[in-house]
């Protein structure tokens, strides 16, 4: 599958505002809403999980992403690592996961010093009220599935973000699945004044919750990316 039409964006509040203030007369549509979701999204991914290059896909053939990046995690482990000491528990040289192998990632880092970014793969749900589905989250594992190759999931990630937590049903299917899926719960922006479509881009759209899947959990562990978000780690320099 080839993605077309995609626009790099600049991440910043400032972006965001722009792009609310040259869409006014849309604003009350699904297309508004969801690109200003994205726009958020992105800010989230960057300025927390430090993922770079990330690029919002348009049009019709997006197969069900957003947007596409690159996720460095040798640096986060590297700082982590500096911070709190070595990992203290073992980490295995190969895991299984639902009949599938692989490498967790910090044998790589340990070996190598550094490995290339992951590479991914993020749709948004701007869902008002609503929770993601098990079908619409099988289709995120269908599209990756498409997308990647199965000798090089432990290359990429798949992730979806939502205003929402999961469902129950939502969280065992994620769970059952061969691919490294990431679930980010990530807030609307709130509207502080509907005539002057002023939102609070300070306090609202934030990275509320940050959920692995087996998968994921396994590929990832010892980079300890929970840690790193519910420290703030993100903000220090690195």
């Amino acid at each position: 599958m080839k993605f077309r039409s995609t626009q790099i964006r600049k991440i910043t509040n400032a972006a965001i505002e722009s792009y609310i203030s040259q869409n006014k007369k849309t604003v009350g549509s699904t297309v508004f809403q969801g690109t200003l979701y994205e726009n958020v999204a992105m800010r989230e991914l960057h300025d927390k999980l430090h993922m770079r290059n990330l690029e919002l896909i348009g049009g019709a053939h997006d197969g069900g992403v957003d947007i596409i990046g690159d996720w460095p995690i040798s640096p986060i482990y590297s700082k982590m690592e500096q911070l709190l000491g070595e990992y203290p528990e073992d980490i295995p040289k190969r895991c299984a996961v639902n009949g599938a192998r692989l490498t967790p990632i910090v044998n790589k880092i340990r070996t190598d010093g550094e490995i290339k970014p992951l590479q991914t793969f993020i749709q948004c749900k701007a869902l008002a009220s609503s929770k993601v589905s098990p079908k619409e989250l099988r289709e995120l594992v269908g599209t990756f599935s498409s997308l990647v190759a199965s000798s090089k999931r432990d290359k990429s990630v798949v992730i979806m973000c939502s205003p929402h937590l999961l469902t129950k049903d939502g969280l065992k299917l994620i769970n059952n699945v061969r691919i490294p899926l990431i679930y980010l719960r990530i807030e609307m922006l709130r509207l502080l004044n509907d005539q002057e479509l002023a939102y609070d881009l300070e306090n609202s759209g934030q990275l509320l919750n940050y959920f692995e899947n087996e998968y994921a959990r396994k590929l990832l562990q010892g980079c300890r990316i929970d840690e790193w978000l519910k420290l703030g780690i993100y903000s220090r320099k690195i």
